[in-house]
């Protein structure tokens, strides 16, 4: 267990109290604004783990496996010189063999193909059958990148021979690919077949529609029709179907069975107008003259952006005087109109909002209905920059509809735009209405607490008090319970009650353990900034001391029998599914490794022995995501979730909160005079561990650096060399990019670490504009002036997150 339990902790912090007391200073009527630029927090002293480098005290086994974690980590350069010494130090065959096949892995990685063969050709030549398979793969890799395809199949046929039934499936798919690729359909439909067969789930879709495909090329119509027509009834992906009816479609008119084919471009249209398939379904019918529903003509053209043409379909649709999606065509034409480019946009924006008010008035029924007002809304203050007026509309959907249920999102929507407008003394009144009209809803507390917040932005802080104490008793939630708290004690520090501020801010404190509101109560008590990083603390990414504890907890909350080997990996070796993950693992295929191991952890979810068992393989194997999402469903069938996860013992905090990268990390950290605590909790929250994740959004890597500020900042540094966006999934350089990057946001926003946040999740545009709309240095207010909810929360979590770790690898009292 964790050296001091939360209850404990906190009872030490109270003591310091007293002289929190004297650092607050005399009382004042308002609250005293610190300096115009903060100084940050002294460096703590850190245990510091040097970026791994050649040494004659490792052995040459040990340096083996640090040149893999620095290729797992994406620093090639270190990889290569690395598996060099390796090479220099060793006359053992076997760790020669590896030091060759991970110096070309390195090579390839940095594009040097050529270089890269050579290394893999001597690695293939080893007498262990394991390496010289991995040198065949990578051979059958880097022959492809030459386009050398008949050498790449030579290749991974000698992978196949000396690793079989471990990746044939993988393998012959991509003999197939390559077959393709050289015009040999034929051959590459025996080359899918075979993998289809060797797959160990029967075959993916994917690969069902290179099989088809295949077919087709051969000039076997028939099959290749008969196997399209089979997915489309089996595929669960509306593009995949999509993609199915245009490939029978083709060929039917190229049978001259035109009818059959318009039968197959219809269903496109109609049921997957989303789809970039459909959308070419919808020119050939259109260049043929077939007859095409045109609410989905006009669905079509403005998914695709084509929204001159989506209009005027929409147009032929509604004077057609058809009515089953009448309402649906006019909500699209109007986001169409708002979208299409025109020499007069305003007029354009206003032509929009007279679609959607006449949806709203002709269809009060419709699925769009409170869309439309909400779309009204916000092209009021979003296009046409008249946020008084988007408050002015929205306040009229709870006049006319005060028992609506969305009544009180359009009360906060109206008050919103009030303080957009700079009317902080409407925005109260209008979010306070939410209190008092609507107290039994969701969005009650909300209002009474954004209310009081507009008040302190004005300076007005008896009446914030009162609205913040209406808060207290609306709240529902303990982080509601310790914001209001933390604010009422701000509001009574800020009109001289110090003393009943600091027992105010106790309870805030209490309220909700490990949760923002808590924390930020807890640095006002002992006189502490935001992100303050402990004194000293000792990353130490070793699960060993902590295992045992854990191990004896399991048994006795699941009641496992003493017979039960707890042992890691421990039979799990022998699943298929985890050998195949080592292996496209040690290839450099992480996500089809992490595929391996995740369906591996799905089917042991409900075994906590198993499950466990797991856990610290995935660790050391490098899928820190995996496992801390695996240790995180163990302590939920614990009944474990929220802040009682930190009461199980430490060695699930530890994977959950790990010290991973260190040895990048911390050098990048101390050069950009960052704390490291902090940038893993960032990293924790953009990625959770995973260097080659990404997000709807399109960021990419560990520290989900956006594309176009990767660019600019590749440029800027002129780094790495040959940069391109996929060196963002390379762990190491998004440790430095954003690393860089929050150094940059950091100096720009004079040492204030929550803007810092904000400018990372939100962009320094905006954080510049709220930066300006608080009134003073108060990091607290900063966080509620912050209009984006995302990008508050994220500030939240990273103070959350930043806790825990100075709890587990620190001493939280400075």
């Amino acid at each position: 267990m964790k050296k001091q339990n939360k209850a404990i902790l906190l009872t030490l912090i109270l003591t310091l109290i007293l002289s929190a007391c004297t650092m607050l200073g005399a009382p004042e009527s308002q609250p005293q604004a610190p300096s115009s630029t903060p100084t940050l927090p002294p460096a703590p002293t850190a245990t510091l783990t040097p970026t791994p480098t050649p040494t004659p005290t490792k052995t040459p086994e040990n340096l083996v496996n640090d040149g893999e974690v620095a290729l797992f980590v994406g620093d090639y350069e270190t990889a290569y010189e690395i598996f060099q010494s390796t090479l220099a130090q060793t006359n053992d065959p076997l760790v020669m063999a590896a030091s060759q096949l991970g110096m070309g892995q390195a090579l390839y990685e940095q594009e040097a193909y050529g270089l890269a063969r050579d290394h893999f050709e001597q690695a293939a030549a080893a007498e262990d059958p394991v390496i010289a398979a991995r040198a065949q793969y990578m051979l059958g890799k880097t022959y492809t990148r030459l386009e050398r395809y008949s050498e790449a199949i030579q290749a991974y046929d000698a992978y196949l021979t000396l690793r079989p039934n471990l990746l044939d499936s993988h393998v012959h798919e991509l003999r197939g690919d390559l077959l393709t690729t050289m015009g040999d359909p034929a051959q590459a439909v025996t080359a899918y077949e075979e993998a289809a067969l060797a797959e160990p789930s029967g075959g993916t879709t994917a690969l069902e529609v290179k099989v088809a495909v295949a077919y087709q090329q051969s000039g076997q119509q028939d099959t290749a029709l008969r196997l399209y027509q089979d997915i489309l009834v089996s595929a669960d992906n509306d593009y995949t179907k999509a993609e199915m009816d245009l490939r029978i479609g083709r060929i039917y008119l190229e049978r001259e069975q035109p009818e059959e084919a318009y039968a197959y471009f219809q269903d496109a249209a109609t049921n997957y107008p989303f789809t970039y398939d459909a959308y070419s379904a919808l020119v050939t019918l259109v260049e043929a003259g077939v007859e095409v529903n045109e609410y989905q003509r006009g669905l079509i053209n403005y998914y695709v952006g084509n929204h001159a043409l989506a209009i005027e379909a929409f147009d032929r649709y509604l004077a057609s005087g058809a009515e089953i999606a009448a309402d649906a065509a006019i909500y699209f034409k109007a986001l169409a109109t708002r979208a299409l480019d025109s020499a007069d946009r305003e007029v354009q924006f206003e032509a929009a909002i007279a679609l959607w008010e006449q949806l709203i008035l002709d269809y009060p029924t419709s699925t769009y209905f409170i869309d439309a007002w909400e779309d009204i809304e916000y092209t009021l203050w979003a296009y046409l920059g008249e946020p008084e007026r988007a408050a002015e509309f929205a306040l009229t959907f709870p006049a006319q509809r005060p028992e609506n249920p969305e009544s009180p999102n359009f009360l906060f929507l109206a008050g919103r735009s009030f303080e957009r407008a700079g009317m902080l003394v409407e925005a109260a009144e209008t979010w306070a209405r939410i209190a008092q009209e609507y107290p039994a809803s969701e969005g009650a507390f909300r209002g009474a607490y954004f209310a009081g917040i507009a008040m302190v932005r004005l300076g007005d802080w008896t009446t914030a008090q009162s609205y913040f104490s209406r808060a207290l008793v609306l709240a529902s939630e303990t982080e509601q319970t310790a914001a209001a708290y933390l604010w009422i004690g701000k509001c009574q520090e800020a009109l001289g009650d110090i003393s009943t501020a600091l027992d105010t801010w106790k309870q805030a404190q209490t309220a909700d353990p490990f949760g923002h509101y808590s924390i930020r109560a807890e640095d006002l008590l002992i006189g502490q900034g935001v992100l303050t990083p402990p004194s000293s603390y000792t990353l130490d990414p070793d699960l060993t001391p902590y295992r045992m504890e854990a191990e004896t907890w399991l048994r006795t909350t699941f009641n496992l029998a003493p017979d039960i080997n707890l042992e890691s990996p421990g039979l799990l070796v022998n699943d298929p599914r985890y050998q195949r993950g080592l292996e496209y693992w040690a290839l450099g295929d992480y996500p089809a490794a992490k595929s391996e191991f995740e369906s591996l952890r799905l089917e042991l979810a409900s075994d906590p022995a198993q499950t466990f068992r797991l856990i610290p393989a995935l660790v050391d194997i490098g899928l820190y995501r995996s496992a801390l999402i695996a240790s995180t469903e163990l302590l939920k069938m614990a009944s474990l979730e929220g802040a009682a996860t930190l009461d199980a013992p430490e060695f699930f905090s530890r994977v959950r909160f790990g010290a991973y990268y260190l040895d990048w990390l911390l050098p990048v950290a101390e050069s950009e005079s960052l704390s490291p605590l902090l940038m893993l909790a960032l990293i924790r929250q953009e990625s959770t561990y995973e260097g080659f994740i990404s997000s709807g959004a399109g960021a990419r890597g560990l520290m989900q650096i956006i594309p176009s500020t990767g660019t600019q900042l590749a440029n800027e540094m002129a780094w790495p060399e040959n940069y391109t966006d996929a060196d963002l999934n390379r762990p190491y350089v998004s440790l430095v990019f954003g690393a860089n990057y929050l150094r940059k946001q950091l100096n720009y926003f004079n040492g204030d670490l929550f803007a810092m946040l904000a400018a990372y999740n939100g962009g320094p545009g905006n954080t510049i504009a709220w930066k300006e709309l608080t009134p003073t240095d108060d990091p607290d207010l900063f966080l509620e002036v912050v209009r984006i909810e995302e990008t508050r929360l994220y500030i939240k979590l990273i103070n959350e997150i930043h806790y825990v770790y100075k709890w587990l690898y620190g001493e939280l009292v400075n």
